[in-house]
């Protein structure tokens, strides 16, 4: 029998804490992912999940996220959600409340209103302070922009948004990724995310569609992405990487053929994920070759979480 344990992508794994006692104490995998996620979320220094996440080129912030139970394949998510602290436990309340899988901009703020979600000013001094620099950076006049905000459509064309887009930076483009086996073997993942970075108002990344950013199934195991998100939407990678692990790859050979699915894109961008099996394998990968690969495991009998390091996936 595996022991029960987390893993998770992002910064030092300190956050897998409140995923690991509650495993300790015997509660769910779903449980234990959404209570990490929220971590994330309130994160004040983490400019791409929840908190801090940089805004779009109209300043809001739109928040994206999925959370998926691997013994049922339920699943919850949300896509440009403005205004709730926790966009994780919105999707967390989709997938246990509501006859769909995925909510969108208004919708899902009045789901998350009825369901008496937190709500909360994602703003902080960091992503306004961004958020200017975009703005000074692009115009001349400071009164360009006005109430309405037209100049979105004008400078969208005047700076062909698909080039644009495509030469933002990698910190960019960010996603905190975590899953979970629990003590009775069932798996569950989750996903959150503020999307790419000063993005059109209304994009949505792999991050809120299951398959695309993020899939579990107790058979298999477990697997998620971050990156430029179009990539791994195109490719389904998520979902790909257990149909991989369905057809007899482990973990790391699933992970290599998905980053080589990727390179086969010849896109502008990368991907990385982080993947596991029903028998506790965990690896994670990535198509930057400058880039470290790395994950975090955590296990009821450690103390603190446990840094591992990934694949490098060359084309």
């Amino acid at each position: 029998m595996v022991k029960p344990f987390i893993i998770g992508t992002r910064n030092s794994g300190e956050f897998l804490h409140a995923g690991a006692k509650i495993l300790k104490e015997g509660g769910t995998a779903l449980d234990a992912v959404e209570a990490a996620t929220r971590l994330v979320e309130l994160n004040p220094n983490d400019t791409s999940v929840g908190l801090a996440g940089i805004p779009n080129i109209l300043g809001v912030q739109e928040m994206d996220a999925t959370i998926m139970c691997g013994k049922t394949r339920n699943s919850g998510a949300v896509g440009a959600l403005k205004g709730f602290k926790h966009p994780i436990s919105v999707a967390r309340k989709v997938l246990d409340d509501a006859p769909h899988v995925l909510l969108v901009g208004a919708g899902a703020e009045r789901f998350a209103k009825a369901m008496e979600c937190e709500e909360g000013d994602l703003e902080t001094e960091l992503s306004r302070k961004v958020y200017k620099a975009f703005i000074d950076d692009a115009f001349d006049d400071e009164g360009v922009i006005d109430e309405s905000q037209k100049w979105v459509v004008k400078y969208a064309k005047s700076q062909n948004l698909k080039k644009w887009y495509e030469k933002l930076a990698d910190e960019h483009h960010g996603t905190v990724n975590i899953m979970a086996m629990d003590a009775d073997g069932n798996i569950a993942s989750a996903v959150s995310t503020s999307g790419t970075a000063l993005k059109f108002p209304g994009r949505l990344g792999d991050s809120p569609i299951i398959g695309a950013g993020n899939y579990c199934d107790n058979r298999y195991g477990a697997a998620a992405c971050t990156g430029m998100g179009e990539l791994a939407i195109r490719n389904s990678t998520a979902r790909t990487l257990i149909h991989y692990m369905e057809n007899g790859l482990n973990p790391e050979e699933a992970a290599i053929l998905s980053m080589k699915d990727i390179h086969d894109l010849s896109a502008v961008g990368g991907m990385n994920c982080i993947v596991m099996d029903n028998k506790g394998n965990t690896t994670s990968a990535t198509t930057n070759p400058d880039r470290e690969s790395v994950h975090w495991y955590y296990d009821v009998d450690m103390t603190e979480p446990e840094k591992r390091i990934g694949i490098n996936v060359n084309p």
